[in-house]
């Protein structure tokens, strides 16, 4: 009776924790828009310049940035050049979550994860009841796996035990 509420409790906790993937992943997103936003809004100052002084070449704005002998001047031109590639990056990865199903977010996800935002959105992550189907199959594929977890931990030192009683039952052949 006990394992069998055992059982329920860890398929109920399964359904819970992975129900708050797809919300996780949601607020991630979010998170994710708004670094982009932002960094859109840095390289929009970097262009205006680059449009007032360099017929609105970016690239001729920061070779200029890279010969000055200021090294200050030269990190300012690395910092650019890395903002640019960074942004193009998260404009890539921002669509992926935008506009693929969540079943193919959730792998990309953990493959790709940004760890500065991913411990962002953790600090502000307010659990919550995504309602839709893919996130309810995950719930679900939690609930059985932390259920499978759950009795292979029960049943499996009892399994092991029968084993070795049988193999010291059984009699030996002799030669």
């Amino acid at each position: 009776m006990i394992k069998g509420l055992l059982d329920k409790i860890f398929f109920a906790a399964g359904v819970i924790v992975f129900l708050q993937l797809p919300h996780f992943i949601d607020q991630y997103t979010h998170r994710m828009g708004g670094y982009a936003a932002s960094q859109a809004e840095q390289i929009a100052e970097y262009q205006s310049i680059a449009d007032q002084h360099f017929d609105g070449d970016l690239d001729t704005y920061i070779e200029r940035l890279k010969t000055n002998q200021d090294p200050a001047v030269i990190e300012s031109a690395n910092q650019v050049e890395k903002r640019l590639d960074s942004s193009t990056s998260l404009l890539k990865e921002l669509q992926v979550y935008e506009q693929e199903p969540l079943w193919y977010q959730m792998p990309y996800f953990f493959t790709h994860m940004r760890m500065d935002l991913v411990r962002g959105t953790a600090r502000q992550f307010t659990p919550g009841l995504p309602i839709n189907l893919w996130a309810w199959g995950y719930g679900l594929l939690g609930g059985v796996l932390f259920s499978l977890l759950f009795n292979g931990i029960v049943k499996t030192p009892g399994a092991v035990r029968k084993k070795l009683k049988q193999r010291k039952s059984k009699p030996k052949l002799s030669t």
